[in-house]
């Protein structure tokens, strides 16, 4: 067979796949020239079945791509087609379910630029569907003005912008040793910048963090007097405290989980077993039926209103589930680590210290993210403990935009609630080498 008699077969082998890509696409221009005028009906833009038609159109790209790479398979690859095509149409169910899950997100933010503050405004009438119907944001309303309206009473000491600069440029530095290490043929130096820009990140933030108090969030009046900042003006005080509080939480949890979580895997003691029985017993109720006992029991000792009384609230409560999670982790090493330690002349503390710990960063990790983020968002609790609005959290702070005498702020509502998911981002980013490395590869031949 000539090479040209060989490119032309392959050229008729591919014509089903191009007929039904051509199909598909003529179905979906059908369905688009066929919709209906949308009616506006109680502030809404209404599409007459546009869910009918979206499913539609669905089936039909999903499937169309699934049989175009059937055919293509069959071309290339006859005995491979079924997964071609069966691989095509997951991957893009998979895509439309995760656009639909981040929209969400993607509509917070366009609310959060919205020159707007009503959720239900005026609609545009011009531009697509999408956004006459409020589905897109309008680039005509595109603004920061909820962000300047939610930090116009912030004001910043002079000291802490060096923080913030020192922050900025270790993040650059993190950019640039990432680049250089995925081009660099020595990637544990660039590693290693990475690694102390990341500390300096750390350590300038948590400065600012510290430096941070209520005096510097005020207004000023026509006499040019301060007057105190209304709640809805300081999210940034909001954030310090929730990540100081959330911060020295998870810390706490892990200092006791560790510690307890080794004596429940590594000792054998009397009432040990049904120790952890009671942990397990107390993680059956719900938090909530300890709220009037903590209440009562904070206001006794006198931490009523006070970030430490919170921090203990919220680390009785994570002691037990944190412990039974490093023990489960510590059962899954082997002793033979220790033990060769313990025969090298180390204490029992010195293997912990210096064997079992380096190894269990992942999990210590997790720990303390996982109490950080539950603590971030709780709101029950913290609503019950703290009652001054200049130690609120960010969770208490965003509920007052809908508690006013007035209608929801939803674009200040929303530049807040951008602005308090920033750490999360910032922290998951910054954790995730540390929560994937395998720390004990290697540790143990054999």
């Amino acid at each position: 067979m000539t090479y040209s008699e060989s490119n032309r077969q392959n050229r008729s082998s591919l014509l089903p796949m191009f007929i039904t890509l051509a199909v598909m696409v003529a179905g979906v221009v059908l369905l688009v020239l066929t919709t209906p005028e949308a009616t506006l009906r109680e502030r809404f833009l209404v599409i007459p079945f546009g869910w009918l038609r979206f499913l539609l159109g669905f089936i039909l790209v999903t499937g169309g791509i699934g049989l175009s790479a059937y055919f293509y398979g069959r071309a290339t690859r006859p005995g491979k087609a079924n997964d071609y095509a069966i691989s095509a149409a997951t991957h893009l169910f998979m895509i439309v379910v995760l656009l639909l899950a981040f929209y969400p997100i993607i509509y917070l933010l366009s609310v959060s630029f919205n020159r707007n503050n009503a959720l239900a405004g005026s609609l545009p009438r011009e531009g697509s569907v999408l956004v006459r119907s409020g589905v897109l944001p309008s680039p005509a309303d595109f603004s920061f003005i909820q962000y300047q309206k939610v930090l116009e009473q912030t004001h910043v000491l002079g000291y802490q912008w060096i923080f913030i600069v020192i922050a900025l440029l270790a993040v650059i530095g993190v950019v640039v040793a990432t680049v250089i290490k995925r081009s660099s043929s020595k990637p544990y130096v660039a590693e290693r910048y990475r690694a102390i820009a990341g500390w300096t990140i750390f350590g300038s933030v948590a400065a600012l963090v510290l430096s941070i108090n209520p005096s510097q969030f005020y207004g000023v009046n026509e006499a040019g007097e301060r007057t105190t900042a209304s709640s809805e003006k300081m999210i940034i005080l909001y954030i310090r405290n929730t990540l100081l509080v959330s911060g020295l939480t998870g810390l706490f949890a892990v200092l006791i989980s560790t510690t307890a979580g080794y004596a429940f895997a590594r000792f054998k003691f009397e009432g040990r077993y049904s120790t952890l029985l009671t942990f397990v017993f107390v993680q059956m109720f719900p938090n909530f039926m300890a709220l009037v006992a903590i209440y009562y029991l904070m206001t006794a000792i006198g931490l009523f209103n006070t970030f430490t009384g919170l921090i203990l609230a919220y680390s009785g409560g994570a002691i037990a589930f944190a412990s039974w999670i490093f023990k489960g982790y510590l059962d899954s090493i082997s002793p033979s680590l220790e033990e060769a330690a313990l025969v090298d002349g180390t204490t029992r503390w010195g293997a912990f210290w210096k064997i079992i710990l380096p190894i269990s960063i992942p999990m210590l990790l997790f720990i303390f993210l996982l109490q950080f983020i539950g603590t971030y968002s709780e709101f029950i609790l913290a609503n019950i403990l703290l009652q001054d609005n200049t130690k609120w959290t960010v969770g208490m702070g965003l509920r007052n935009f809908a508690t006013g005498r007035f209608d929801t702020q939803w674009g200040a509502l929303a530049a807040s609630a951008v602005l308090g998911s920033i750490p999360i981002v910032v922290i998951f980013y910054a954790f995730q080498d540390a929560l994937t490395g395998q720390y004990q590869e290697g540790g143990v031949k054999g």
